[in-house]
């Protein structure tokens, strides 16, 4: 967890309960420095990772995202 912090690009680490036993926050101005941060954090010999991206919280975003999601036949549109 201390190492984790370290790494440039980390803004939150926090050990957790569940499946994980860290939760990490990062930030970055595009996906290609996220990339590079996630690279780094594999290199902490992290058996197991899962890395999801925010996007844009907008209204205009969440409708996009819901259509698409609906046609895929997906149950984790949010109305």
């Amino acid at each position: 967890l201390q190492n984790l912090r370290k790494i440039e690009g980390v803004e939150e680490a926090s050990l957790v309960l569940g499946e994980y036993d860290i939760h990490c926050k990062l930030k970055a101005d595009n996906v290609s420095k996220i990339t590079d941060i996630v690279i780094k954090v594999r290199k902490l010999e992290i058996l197991t990772s899962e890395t999801l991206i925010a996007l844009e919280k907008s209204q205009r975003y969440r409708k996009l995202a819901n259509s698409k999601i609906r046609k895929l036949g997906h149950k984790r549109a949010r109305h």
